[in-house]
C-alpha cells in the first residue's frame, strides 16, 4: 500500500512539471517597431542653427508578445555611395540629436558640405540576445551640411583629405590663400606615412593635388601652387619662442608643445620685458613676427612670417599660444599666469675656490627667465670636482657623466641634497646647463670658435679654438675655403669679433679669408688675432 502511495505521487509530479513546461510562452516578433514621420523633409544646416534640436526620431515599441528588454539601434544611410552609421543606440523610443550632431554624422557618411543629398534613417531591434528585427518602415530626408570648422574664414581654402577618398572633413586640416595669389598653404599634424589629396573648399569635388604623400608623423607645412604643385617640408617642425625675453635669449628656442585636440602650440614660461619672436627647429627658416611696428605689444593678433618681434610690456610668466591651423591666418595669444619661479641663479662651488659657495670667484649659472633652466660658461681646470648649491641646498652627481666619444658634450642626472661630486678631467672651457625639473645637467665644451663660410662649419657651426690658462691665448689649425669668417664667444652672436685682425671689433665685418690650412690664434682681452698659413 505504501509503494503504491509513492507511485501515485510520482505520476502526479511528473504530470504537474508536463503541465508546467505546456504553459511556458514563447517569445517571437508579434508586430515590428513603427517609425513616426518625421515633421520636416529638407534640412540646411549652418553655424546659425547648429544647436538647435533636429526633429526627434519617434517610433511605436517592437511588441515581442511577453515582457522583454528590447534596445534599439538606429542607422543614418548615405543614398548616394549607401554608405551607413549607427547615430544611436537606445532602450527607449525616440532618439535626439542637434543640427550640428546630424551634421556630423553626415560627414561619417560622405556627405560634403554645401551639397544635397538623399539620406534614410533606419531601425532595428532586439529583445534580449535574439536576432535583430527590422522596424516595419525606415524615413527620408534630404539635407545639405556644412563644415563648422570654417564659419570665421572668408578666403579661399582648400581640404587637406588624408586617406582619399575615405576621409572625414570635419576633422581634416586646411590650407588657405589670404592674400588671393592662388598659393595655398597651411600646417598639418600627420599621425604616420600617410597619402593624401587637397579638395577645393568650396567644391569638394574639385581635386586640386592628388597621390601626396609623407614619410612619417610629424607638424608638416604643406604648400600648393598657381601650377598645381605641392611641396612640404622635409621634417616635422617643433614651434618655440625664442629672444632676449626668454631664458634662451636669441640662440635657442624654449620649445612648445603641441595638442592634437585643441590644434594648439603652448607654454607656460616666463618672460622678460624684452623681446621675443615664433620660430621652427631653431631654424630662422620657419619664424613669425608682429604685422606691424604698432601690434609689437598687442597679447594676441595675427602673425607675420618674418614680421618684426614682438615686446614683452611687462615681465611675468605667460601662457603663450599659437594657432598655426587656421587655413593659411595664423594668430598667437598671451596670457598673465601666476607659476612658481626659480632663482635667478645658482652657484657651482667645488675644488677650483675652496668649496665656498658664497665666494666672489665662486662660478654661477643663471636662469634669467627663473623657470629652473640655469646656463653659465665658465673654466674648469683639470680634474675639477664640484656640486650645485642654491638656497642652502646641495645637489651632486647621480651615476656617472655620459660623454661623446671625445668627450667634449655629455650629460648627467643629477639628485638634490645628496648625490656625488662632479668631476670634470679636461680642463676647459665648458657651457654647464642646468634643468632642476628634468633635474639633468648637460655639459659642453665651448669657448671662442671660428664661424663662416669659408670654415668646416659654415655660418651654422663654430670650429672650436683650444684655451691655454697659461698665455690666455685661443688657438685652432683648421683648413679653410675662399670665403669669409669671424670669432664668436660660445657658439652665440651676443659677443663676436671682426673687421681687422690687428684691431678687432664686437659686431665688426667678415674677415675674408683666401682658401688654406691656418693656424690661427685669438687674443680676445688685446682684440687682435693671427692667421699663419702652414
Amino acid at each position: 500500500m505504501k509503494t503504491k502511495y509513492i507511485y501515485l505521487l510520482l505520476v502526479s509530479f511528473l504530470a504537474l512539471m508536463s503541465c508546467e513546461d505546456d504553459a511556458t510562452p514563447v517569445m517571437e516578433l508579434k508586430s515590428a517597431a513603427s517609425l513616426h514621420t518625421l515633421a520636416q523633409s529638407d534640412f540646411t544646416f549652418n553655424k546659425d542653427n547648429k544647436d538647435a534640436q533636429f526633429p526627434a526620431i519617434v517610433w511605436d515599441k517592437a511588441d515581442y508578445g511577453v515582457s522583454a528588454v528590447v534596445n534599439y539601434t538606429v542607422t543614418l544611410t548615405n543614398e548616394s555611395n549607401n554608405k551607413s552609421v549607427v547615430i544611436g543606440e537606445t532602450g527607449n523610443a525616440l532618439l535626439t540629436l542637434t543640427n550640428g550632431d546630424m551634421n556630423s554624422w553626415m560627414a561619417k557618411v560622405g556627405a560634403y558640405p554645401g551639397q544635397k543629398y538623399d539620406f534614410v534613417v533606419s531601425l532595428v531591434s532586439i529583445a534580449y540576445s535574439g536576432v535583430p528585427d527590422e522596424a516595419s518602415n525606415t524615413l527620408s530626408f534630404k539635407a545639405t551640411p556644412y563644415d563648422p570648422n570654417v564659419d570665421n574664414i572668408t578666403w579661399d581654402y582648400a581640404y587637406v583629405a588624408v586617406g582619399y577618398p575615405n576621409w572625414d572633413y570635419t576633422t581634416a586640416y586646411l590650407l588657405g590663400d589670404p592674400d588671393g595669389d592662388g598659393v595655398y598653404a597651411g600646417y598639418v599634424n600627420f599621425t604616420g606615412a600617410d597619402s593624401y589629396a587637397i579638395l577645393d573648399g568650396k567644391d569638394l569635388t574639385k581635386v586640386l593635388a592628388k597621390d601626396q604623400t609623407v614619410t612619417g608623423a610629424g607638424f608638416i607645412e604643406v604648400k600648393l601652387d598657381a601650377e598645381g604643385n605641392v611641396t612640404q617640408t622635409a621634417s616635422s617642425l617643433v614651434w618655440g619662442v625664442v629672444g632676449t625675453a626668454t631664458s634662451n635669449g636669441w640662440d635657442k628656442d624654449t620649445q612648445m608643445e603641441y595638442d592634437t585636440d585643441t590644434r594648439l602650440w603652448t607654454v607656460v614660461t616666463p618672460l622678460l620685458e624684452d623681446e621675443f619672436k615664433f620660430r621652427a627647429n631653431n631654424d630662422w627658416g620657419f619664424n613669425y613676427g608682429a604685422v606691424s611696428v604698432e601690434k609689437e605689444s598687442d597679447l594676441e593678433g595675427e602673425l607675420l612670417e618674418g614680421g618684426p618681434n614682438f615686446k614683452v610690456a611687462k615681465a611675468s610668466p605667460y601662457i603663450i599660444t599659437l594657432n598655426l591651423t587656421n587655413a593659411g591666418k595664423y594668430t598667437y595669444s598671451l596670457e598673465e599666469t601666476t607659476i612658481v619661479l626659480s632663482s635667478a641663479e645658482m652657484a657651482l662651488p667645488g675644488s677650483y675656490q675652496g668649496w665656498n659657495p658664497k665666494a666672489d670667484n665662486c662660478y654661477k649659472v643663471k636662469s634669467a627667465a627663473r623657470d629652473f633652466k640655469y646656463t653659465g660658461t665658465h673654466y674648469f681646470p683639470d680634474n675639477t670636482e664640484f656640486k650645485l648649491w642654491d638656497a642652502e641646498e646641495w645637489t651632486g652627481i647621480e651615476g656617472s657623466i655620459a660623454w661623446n666619444d671625445n668627450k667634449t658634450s655629455g650629460t648627467f642626472a643629477i639628485k638634490k641634497n645628496g648625490g656625488g661630486n662632479i668631476m670634470i678631467e679636461t680642463g676647459a672651457y665648458y657651457r654647464i646647463g642646468v634643468d632642476m625639473q628634468k633635474m639633468l645637467v648637460t655639459i659642453d665644451k665651448s669657448g671662442w670658435g671660428v664661424v663662416g663660410d669659408a670654415t668646416p662649419g659654415g655660418w651654422d657651426k663654430d670650429t672650436l679654438m683650444e684655451y691655454n690658462p697659461d698665455t690666455k691665448l685661443w688657438t685652432v689649425t683648421v683648413t679653410l675655403t675662399d670665403g669669409k669668417m669671424k670669432f664668436r664667444w660660445d657658439g652665440a652672436w651676443t659677443v663676436n669679433f671682426g673687421g681687422s685682425l690687428s684691431a678687432l671689433t664686437q659686431d665688426g665685418a667678415d674677415i675674408a679669408v683666401s682658401a688654406g690650412t691656418y693656424t690661427i690664434v685669438l687674443n680676445p682681452e688685446a682684440a687682435t688675432a693671427t692667421m699663419t698659413k702652414n
